[in-house]
């Protein structure tokens, strides 16, 4: 399991103005619009780099990594998480980002990502192929102690073995809300791709089907000359 501690500061700016020409000059100018919500608190708008949201979702943390939002002069700031984000279908440049206030006092739900360490004997031995079920668990934790992933060893799996989200380490006061029998990876057999060809007895009930068709074709001649 790996977590980040380090403080995430993100400056943003209130806006007042939500018209569509207005967001249009925003992302000219490198700026996304954004909305702030959350805590059964009134939601505000604001506008922030696009830049740095997209240096925050290359962090090992991404989505859940704990922001400081800091406003105008830096003097008002609280904690938010990244959440609902929006790109241009064409250009995939960020359009609009919602930011989740968060009382990091409190237990949060958040998607955490599974990594898979070591190769499965099964696949040097026999060739077999991982097929990566569930790549993410849901846990339940304070902020703080959100881990950027989770690591399971699947090196000693063999052919027909899986790992399971009970095999799954956390650290402490991190609870995992995915059933425990819940099959993360599993190593299945080489695919083999066979090519269908006709089997010693069809051959055989052709052969008899054209020899039928030849005693069928004398029996007729043999009649038209009786006539």
């Amino acid at each position: 399991m790996a977590s980040s501690s380090e403080q995430i500061v993100v400056s943003v700016n209130s806006r007042e103005d939500r018209g569509k020409n207005f967001c249009r000059r925003l992302r000219k100018g490198g700026k996304v619009p954004g909305n702030v919500y959350g805590m059964n608190l009134d939601s505000f708008a604001v506008s922030v780099e696009g830049r740095r949201v997209e240096e925050i979702l290359r962090l090992g943390s991404g989505r859940n990594t704990i922001i400081t939002l800091s406003l105008g002069d830096g003097k008002d700031s609280r904690a938010v998480m990244l959440r609902e984000l929006q790109r241009d279908p064409v250009s995939e440049r960020l359009v609009h980002v919602d930011f989740l206030r968060v009382d990091t006092t409190k237990t949060v739900h958040v998607q955490v990502p599974i990594h898979l360490v070591g190769t499965p004997e099964g696949v040097k031995i026999d060739g077999g192929v991982v097929d990566f079920v569930h790549r993410q668990v849901e846990v339940a934790c304070l902020p703080s102690a959100i881990p950027d992933h989770l690591e399971v060893d699947i090196s000693h799996l063999l052919i027909n073995q899986n790992i399971a989200v009970k095999e799954l380490v956390t650290g402490e006061g991190v609870e995992i809300l995915d059933p425990p029998e819940t099959i993360l990876a599993v190593v299945a057999s080489p695919r083999v791709e066979t090519e269908e060809t006709p089997t010693a007895e069809e051959g055989v009930e052709g052969e008899e089907t054209a020899e039928e068709g030849e005693e069928k074709a004398d029996e007729s001649k043999e009649e038209g000359g009786d006539k």
